[in-house]
């Protein structure tokens, strides 16, 4: 999406993932138990393994800022 964004004009975009993949039965789904515990996204890359260099690459960055800005908000909350 970063790399069309100058193209495309629009206020927003969304990223919908496998959504467009899973509905009409082109990827198959996870277990349900892997869905229900919230590792979909361990089967799919086992499954597809191109997203393994992504998830290692992106996920750790994704977490590392989430705890910053969530250590930050309680740090915020508890001074008040």
């Amino acid at each position: 999406m970063a790399a069309h964004l100058a193209r495309v004009n629009v206020l927003v975009q969304v990223g919908v993932g496998a959504a467009f993949d899973f509905h009409p039965g082109h990827v198959k789904r996870s277990p349900v138990w892997m869905q229900k515990t919230g590792l979909e996204w361990v089967y799919r890359m086992l499954q597809d393994r191109r997203l393994i260099k992504r998830y290692l690459m992106t996920n750790p960055v994704f977490l590392a800022l989430f705890l910053r800005d969530f250590i930050n908000a309680k740090i915020r909350n508890f001074s008040t």
